[in-house]
């Protein structure tokens, strides 16, 4: 079972809708149209908003977005330091994706 990650700190457990996520149901979840996809240190995949940073800063730029929870998994893949995520993260083992 896959789980989403939103900026506030809430955690989601979903379940793709035929056992493997398409990317219209992660585009739905991430609200996106294009993801990013990044390896976590466990083997697991974390999927997240390309655009993100540049479309949270478009709808206000006072507001933060950033994911401390997606962050610290990002930093143990070997991140950039420094870097951050933005926006919901979806954390999916391999067997959910295609």
């Amino acid at each position: 079972m896959a789980t989403l990650i939103k900026p506030d700190g809430e955690q989601l457990s979903v379940t793709p809708k035929n056992e493997i996520f398409t990317l219209e149901e992660m585009y739905n979840l991430l609200e996106c149209s294009c993801v990013q996809i990044i390896q976590l240190h466990d083997g697991r995949i974390m999927w997240i908003d390309e655009n993100g940073k540049l479309k949270r800063h478009f709808i206000n730029p006072m507001a933060t977005f950033i994911n401390p929870k997606a962050t610290v998994l990002l930093e143990m893949a070997g991140g950039e330091p420094g870097d951050h995520i933005v926006g919901s993260a979806l954390i999916t083992d391999l067997n959910e994706i295609d």
